[in-house]
């Protein structure tokens, strides 16, 4: 019984695997846009239209110039934040991976390591790779240094609010 569902599966899997390949061949043949037989041409922009635009893009300018010293003014006292937060939670994994770190395989022999032994040491070296270039390579957008202060101000949050409860309910 098991073997006939597992065959099942594994033919409709490959007939689906078939079905992609064969999809994408054939996207990739027939054109993705099409030429109108009208043949109409847009009628270009009179001068009003022009100035109308350029009017509006010029407000648009302006709001975005405000929006982008309001968020400055953000940015001056979260930064400091975000960066003292995102060293503390890469100190915090850090400490998680070596806590978490798996038995030493350099001087076992070969033939007793287990597959976990080798994916586990391969996976903490990995995570470690990962941590150190997330640490040195720090994101350069400004949305994502906002979110680290962000970050940092729920957790003083919620630290403060964690010390109220201890000291209360001694």
């Amino acid at each position: 019984m098991t073997d006939s569902v597992g065959v099942a599966l594994l033919g409709l899997g490959l007939f689906l695997l078939v079905v992609m390949v064969i999809g994408l061949l054939v996207a990739r043949r027939s054109p993705s846009t099409h030429k109108s037989p009208l043949k109409l041409e847009p009628n270009p922009p009179t001068p009003e239209e022009i100035a109308d635009s350029l009017a509006e893009f010029e407000r648009f300018c302006k709001a975005s110039r405000i929006e982008a010293a309001e968020n400055a003014e953000n940015r001056r006292w979260l930064r400091p934040i975000g960066v003292v937060t995102r060293l503390l939670t890469y100190a915090a994994l850090f400490l998680l991976l070596y806590i978490w770190a798996p038995k030493d395989i350099s001087n076992t022999p070969l033939a007793t390591l287990t597959l976990s032994d080798i994916a586990g040491t391969v996976c903490f070296a990995a995570i470690g790779i990962v941590l150190i270039r997330a640490l040195f390579n720090p994101s350069d957008d400004d949305q994502i240094k906002d979110a680290w202060g962000l970050l940092g101000v729920a957790l003083l949050g919620v630290a403060a609010i964690a010390a109220l409860y201890l000291f209360k309910a001694r």
